[in-house]
């Protein structure tokens, strides 16, 4: 699994919701409109940017941050504690 910082500077209100909506699939709302999501790999990554396009318009913003396991190992919040700890497999 990738871990993703999903960020975005939506105008329109729906449209906002609509977007942050399709990122509760896929992680954890850190911040309004800051997600860590987790893909499987770059092609999920290209199917949920392609599935972003119907909520983008002329002047808005979004932005994935790949973070790497070393990167997400060394992150913490303000208190210290360890950010986005997604287990490295999962049983379905």
């Amino acid at each position: 699994m990738r871990l993703y910082l999903a960020c975005f500077d939506i105008e329109d209100d729906k449209n906002r919701r609509k977007l942050g909506h399709l990122f509760l699939h896929y992680g954890q709302r850190v911040q309004y409109s800051v997600f860590e999501i987790s893909l499987k790999d770059e092609r999920q990554l290209d199917r949920l940017r392609a599935q972003c396009q119907r909520y983008i318009a002329p002047g808005d913003s979004l932005y994935f941050y790949w973070i790497t396991q070393q990167g997400a190992a060394k992150s913490k919040d303000v208190d210290g504690h360890p950010i986005a700890q997604y287990p490295a497999v999962i049983v379905l």
